[in-house]
């Protein structure tokens, strides 16, 4: 068994030492001779009684979710949350709500990890006379202390009028919270709306196995800033990388100087033992403490002993304020993105300027400034692309601006491209 595996069942081979008391038998045997039963049976028979009751009620929670909750949830499951399902793991919560028209919401079963929640839900026509495709209910946690981002997905069952949900909070609850409640938002047809809610007590005894982080703190520049990549968190569900993309510090500088950049996509890959994990997901949040980011993975194979995460790059989007001469012929630079002039004409009292930039680099705020005058730009038009022998792809195309003249320059207020990094941030070998 690999290091990594010992740390997720550590804490799990502590409730299997657990005995029962040393009194219990002394106990059983005094309770039993007083009341005097009609019959006396073995100590060991009444034991193994004892125990099977024991057993059957800390599984009929089990037994149910096997025998009805997560039935037709199998379409929806990746492979990592179908094995856990399967193994019966999960709080079964069984609770609904039934909203005036008899639509039913009922929430079957609640994963939780050091990841995250996950959330098993069924939306039900208890009437069959609905259209399911046109039912909408937005499901949102409202879980104190927590932004509550949340991925998931979801299938149509038409014979049977329902839809099957699961979807993942981005973060679990504080270890305080034993209340989650889910805010229900039913949107009708004729455009009003009807709220309701389901709450249940978390149960912390059935979360799925233990969560393992390690550290990564490894600081990246971005932008003329510095992003860090400060964790990842390894469980039986996902496996999330974590980091900072800027602090309120930074976040303060960038507005007193009228300045923003907010990455809008962040590609990584993780690897166990050479194979590349498949990615789930990533979010970014913006709160008092800075921006920050996470990028969600499956779960790591079982056994994995040496794991390698890589980032690959990020698409940026900054609002910047820069006025840049322009000729044909002259490449511009703006942080660091190469924008070639290919020519410049007029024609009917407009400007048509041709540019070259790599794929994925725009400059939609962008104005021509002619002779001191402001014009705006009406189109881009007849775009090309070119793969180079670096395999880097470029984009040409002409932007059409409503106005000419002699003095030419670029007014540039935004700005969106994709800095590619390929760069190993974190190896580890967990043997």
């Amino acid at each position: 068994m690999s290091r990594l595996d010992r740390m997720l069942e550590e804490k799990r081979r502590e409730y299997e030492k657990l005995q029962a008391p040393d009194s219990m038998e002394d106990r059983l045997r005094a309770a039993l001779q007083e009341k005097k039963p009609r019959r006396k049976l073995p100590l060991s028979r009444i034991a193994a009684m004892f125990l099977i009751g024991a057993i059957l009620t800390y599984n009929s929670s089990t037994l149910a979710y096997y025998g009805k909750q997560l039935v037709g949830y199998d379409t929806v499951m990746d492979g990592t949350l179908l094995q856990l399902s399967r193994m019966g793991e999960g709080q079964v919560v069984d609770r609904n709500h039934l909203f005036s028209d008899g639509l039913e919401v009922q929430l079957d079963v609640a994963m939780l990890d050091g990841n995250g929640l996950v959330f098993f839900y069924t939306i039900e026509d208890t009437t069959k006379s609905k259209d399911i495709n046109d039912v909408h209910v937005q499901v949102l946690p409202d879980i104190p202390f927590v932004n509550a981002g949340s991925s998931g997905a979801g299938e149509i069952m038409e014979e049977d009028h329902m839809q099957k949900w699961v979807f993942t909070t981005d973060e679990p609850p504080p270890f305080f919270i034993r209340k989650v409640t889910l805010e229900l938002t039913y949107m009708k047809e004729d455009g009003s709306s009807e709220y309701g809610e389901i709450s249940f007590r978390l149960d912390r005894n059935k979360a799925v196995g233990e969560t393992v982080k390690m550290g990564i703190d490894r600081k990246v520049e971005l932008a003329g800033r510095t992003m860090e990549i400060e964790d990842i968190s390894m469980s039986s569900i996902s496996t999330v990388v974590k980091g900072e993309i800027q602090d309120l510090i930074s976040l303060g500088m960038d507005r007193l100087n009228e300045e923003y950049m907010m990455p809008h996509n962040m590609e990584m890959s993780l690897y166990a033992d050479g194979i590349e994990i498949e990615r789930k997901g990533a979010g970014m949040s913006t709160d008092m403490k800075g921006t920050r980011f996470d990028v969600r993975f499956d779960a790591l194979p079982k056994d994995t002993k040496d794991l390698r995460l890589e980032l690959d790059s990020v698409s940026v989007h900054e609002r910047l304020d820069m006025e840049l001469e322009i000729a044909e012929g002259e490449t511009l630079d703006i942080r660091g993105n190469e924008i070639f002039i290919n020519s410049i004409e007029e024609r009917d009292g407009r400007t048509y300027v041709t540019i070259t930039t790599e794929e994925g680099t725009r400059i939609p705020g962008v104005r021509l400034i002619a002779d001191g005058n402001y014009y705006d730009l009406l189109e881009t038009s007849e775009s090309t692309y070119e793969k180079k022998q670096d395999e880097a792809i470029l984009n040409t195309r002409t932007l059409e601006f409503d106005g000419s003249g002699e003095d030419r320059k670029l007014s540039v207020t935004d700005i969106r491209y994709t800095k590619d990094y390929n760069l190993t941030v974190y190896e580890e070998s967990i043997e």
